[in-house]
């Protein structure tokens, strides 16, 4: 698939690797619509839409017809060990990151009629466990395991489902984490990557449209950090 006029759905795209995926897809000329809680400074069609509530995702689909691409990348984390997570913050955290984006791709699919590709962004954190982030990786878990289902479910529509798996990653996420100290947590996190660095979000967006692009490319998790796994 040449991403070159496609219509392209992204969840949650107003900062990070959404917004880099988005910014890096209308380069390659695709037309970007975008439903999140708030607009990106992009070039693109937006629906104010809170994933969280199944009516607001049917509602806005309604309004965007057919499309060929759908990139699930709306997600939030808390930190918490398992024991001190109260039920709200477990709710907030499965309901972005796994029920909105089976929500999402349960109704979007219909209207990939001619066939596509759906995306999601899981994280490292899928793959393996870090303390304080049990529910947030049960949740980037869940995603890949979902997404490898989509596209056992979803071959026979000539849809293809693959995953991403990034690591640490430069966006304003740390900073919601840890506040004015977000900036030396990421370099101290940096130094268990090979590389010796955190990614960028364009790497991320990079792999993004390889997914999307490579029509032989179906169930994959590709895992892009700079080889913190591999350690």
């Amino acid at each position: 698939m040449n991403i070159f006029h496609k219509k392209v759905l992204i969840t949650g795209a107003s900062t990070g690797i959404g917004k880099a995926i988005a910014q890096y897809f209308i380069q390659k000329g695709a037309k970007v619509i975008v439903f999140g809680i708030h607009k990106p400074d992009l070039e693109v069609l937006f629906h104010k839409v809170d994933i969280t509530q199944e009516t607001e995702i049917t509602s806005a689909l309604l309004k965007v017809g057919a499309i060929d691409v759908l990139i699930l990348n709306s997600g939030i984390v808390h930190i918490s060990t398992l024991l001190k997570t109260s039920n709200d913050s477990f709710n907030d955290i499965f309901n972005t990151n796994v029920r909105g984006l089976f929500w999402m791709a349960k109704h979007a699919v219909p209207l990939m009629t001619k066939g596509g590709c759906i995306l999601t962004i899981s994280s490292i954190a899928g793959l393996k466990s870090y303390e304080g982030y049990g529910i947030y990786c049960a949740t980037k878990a869940a995603i890949i395991s979902l997404t490898q289902t989509f596209a056992l479910e979803l071959a026979d529509k000539k849809i293809r489902a693959n995953c991403i798996a990034p690591g640490i990653v430069t966006t304003p996420i740390w900073n919601k984490m840890y506040g004015k100290h977000g900036t030396t947590k990421l370099k101290e996190e940096a130094k268990s990557v090979l590389m010796k660095r955190a990614g960028t979000p364009e790497e991320i967006a990079h792999a993004a449209l390889f997914a999307c692009e490579n029509d032989f490319v179906n169930g994959a998790v590709i895992v892009v950090d700079g080889g913190e796994t591999a350690a």
